[in-house]
């Protein structure tokens, strides 16, 4: 089993963790947020989405930290680039998640259009926080068992790949209704499943940076 007993890495991988604690927890406010969109509590939903841009603002800060951190410690090549990759790929995942928020709030989505993919954005939004919650297990992991980061790692692209089915989905029952909505609304829900998307594709990137990082501790 491989292991990290270097207080600055055992300081970074704490870092990493808290990002990615923070990031559950912006996905928990996201699946709160949609639930009150569904339900017509417009408002309460953009105070939801103005919380989850505070925790995107605050890894923002927590990314600078990390990535200062990297280059002004001495820190092997090949780790640090893998460190740098992890970080900016959950930036992206909180990006996303913030993007996800700001979409859906900042225009009334066609409720039409809406109620015809509510089944379909719950079962995305699970599989998100289901994803969110592996992810926090795999950050966790990696300065004590980077094996079973791996294993979770692969849970996560799973998951993933589950997620393309739905969204998939959900563009084509967008076609399908393009003859009863209006352009903009069309366009405001095909962005917001994009960046649904890209929120699983930001966490499956975390987990080839794990898979690099063992590649780079291996050889």
């Amino acid at each position: 089993m491989i292991k990290f007993s270097v207080n600055k890495e055992k300081l970074l991988f704490s870092k990493l963790t808290d990002i990615s604690e923070n990031i559950k927890s912006a996905v928990v406010e996201l699946n709160s947020l949609y639930s009150d969109i569904f339900s017509g509590k417009y408002n309460e939903a953009i105070s939801k989405a103005i919380k989850i841009k505070g925790i995107y603002e605050r890894i923002g800060l927590s990314r600078e930290d990390i990535v200062n951190m990297l280059f002004g410690e001495a820190f092997l090549p090949d780790f640090k680039q893998s460190m740098l990759m992890l970080t900016q790929s959950l930036y992206d995942t909180m990006k996303a998640i913030k993007d996800a928020a700001r979409s859906i709030t900042s225009r009334k989505v066609d409720n039409n259009l809406c109620k015809n993919l509510e089944n379909q954005f719950t079962e995305y939004l699970s599989l998100i926080e289901d994803a969110s919650e592996k992810l926090v297990l795999m950050v966790s992991s990696l300065s004590s068992d980077i094996k079973e980061s791996l294993k979770i790692g692969k849970e996560i692209q799973l998951i993933e790949r589950n997620g393309d089915d739905i969204k998939d989905m959900m563009i084509q029952k967008v076609y399908e209704t393009e003859k009863d909505s209006d352009i903009i609304s069309l366009l405001q829900m095909k962005d917001i499943i994009t960046f649904l998307d890209d929120i699983l594709d930001s966490m499956e990137e975390a987990t080839l940076s794990v898979e690099t990082l063992y590649a780079t501790l291996k050889s």
